[in-house]
């Protein structure tokens, strides 16, 4: 299973590499990454690594720093002069065998659980340009679709105008095309505002990133996932860098735990003592051993410590069930999306036949401008929808490629060598 599952990675890394460097319209991955690396939760993600790293540290090294106590003192003796005295004391804690050991695991496991929750804030940051890019590419499709509406409204106002002055037009057809021509207008006002709202939320979020300046195509079909639903889903799971870090600070509580569970036997503090008494009359030299006399403090430490990593394991169960759940749901949506969008693309063909019969009969005078006005906006509705669901099915399947770490990730697959998957990469619609 795991040869499999790395073969697929293997092969699934390599396909959207080879897309991506194949399809011009696709935003360049150099500038994806760096765009996502600019967000400011991966650079606190960032900051967070170093914080661990140091904390990795500082329990490797331990809080057990040597301390001097000088005592100088004064000592009067009845009938006698005054002496100077002191007092040095030179001491230092000490590690019981097996503690060190465990202080290293902790700190190596939670500069594991930063690391993974640096890729995590990565691949967050991917799957909100993904998102912020499909926006912007559905309100820029709605402007263009309601700009040709208008276009085609006006020229229908107009043509009925001239026939309306011909005779050859009821005042009434001019009308209903004037209201035509105002609501594509007030539609299409609307649609502006959208895809300005969505360009603003890109350039706030995304600024070192431009949207592409291409014209919007006519037409294109998104392309189907590819593969065993199964099979992504595992790779999603296997690849989840929100799993890997529960994992590591699940180990990082238990070793925690054990941690406690040994600090129930005290260090000891050791060292050497140096007396001077009498103004060096008299002189001592000692060993200094503490043991601190442990109590119920530290069996309730050792609890609560034993609490929290069993928290982090149900923790871990809990991420890894959203983690498989929300797998599945990308998943499914990439499969139903791309079924929406042959459904909606039936439709347009259907809505399309209907405006070009309607248009011949408002020629040869056997249908009103009601219907022809109709039957258009039928099928410009219809046209808009397709496209827009075609968005949905290119996020949709790009969705389970970006949670799959097949795109978009700095650290994945470079070093993947396998057979070719044949699965899709997200093509730019153009701008």
């Amino acid at each position: 299973m795991k040869v499999w599952l790395g073969l697929l990675l293997a092969a699934t890394c390599m396909m959207a590499r080879a897309a991506e460097a194949n399809d011009p319209m696709l935003p360049p991955s150099d500038l994806v990454l760096r765009a996502i690396s600019g967000t400011p939760e991966v650079r606190r993600a960032e900051a967070g690594v170093a914080t661990a790293d140091a904390q990795a540290r500082m329990r490797a090294s331990g809080s057990y720093e040597g301390q001097v106590t000088v005592i100088p003192q004064r000592r009067r003796v009845e009938g006698d002069r005054n002496y100077n005295e002191w007092e040095l004391d030179v001491t230092r804690p000490i590690r019981l065998p097996g503690k060190a050991k465990l202080d290293r695991e902790i700190g190596a496991t939670g500069l594991q659980a930063a690391q993974l929750s640096l890729e995590d804030a990565h691949h967050a940051a991917a799957r909100r340009l993904l998102a912020a890019w499909s926006d912007w590419q559905r309100a820029r499709l709605e402007r263009g679709q309601l700009q040709q509406l208008v276009d085609i409204a006006r020229r229908d106002r107009d043509a009925v105008a001239r026939r309306v002055t011909l005779g050859d037009a009821a005042e009434r057809e001019r009308l209903a095309t004037e209201s035509a021509l105002a609501q594509a207008q007030a539609a299409l006002l609307r649609a502006q505002s959208l895809q300005t709202q969505a360009e603003l939320n890109w350039r706030s979020v995304f600024p070192s990133l431009p949207l592409p300046e291409r014209d919007a195509e006519q037409a294109y079909a998104p392309p189907a996932l590819q593969g065993d639903d199964e099979s992504w889903v595992k790779l999603i799971v296997a690849r989840s860098h929100e799993v890997g870090a529960s994992e590591a600070l699940a180990r990082q509580k238990d070793a925690e735990a054990r941690r406690a569970r040994a600090d129930r036997v005290p260090d000891p503090t050791v060292g050497i003592r140096m007396l001077n008494d009498l103004g060096g009359r008299e002189r001592a030299y000692g060993v200094v051993l503490g043991i601190p006399l442990g109590g119920s403090y530290r069996q309730a430490e050792a609890a609560k410590a034993g609490a929290d990593a069993l928290a982090a394991e149900a923790d871990l169960a809990v991420v890894r069930r959203d983690i498989e759940q929300g797998a599945r749901t990308v998943v499914a949506s990439a499969r139903a999306s791309h079924g929406i969008w042959q459904s909606q693309r039936d439709a347009l063909q259907a809505a399309s036949a209907s405006a070009a019969k309607a248009a011949r009969a408002y020629a040869l005078g056997e249908a009103g401008i009601a219907e022809l006005l109709a039957a258009r906006r039928t099928e410009q509705e219809a046209m808009l929808a397709e496209r827009q669901a075609a968005v949905d099915a290119l996020e949709a399947v790009t969705r389970v490629q970006v949670d799959a770490h097949a795109i978009w990730h700095r650290h994945d697959g470079d070093n993947d060598e396998a057979p070719s998957s044949g699965l899709p990469a997200l093509p730019d619609l153009g701008g």
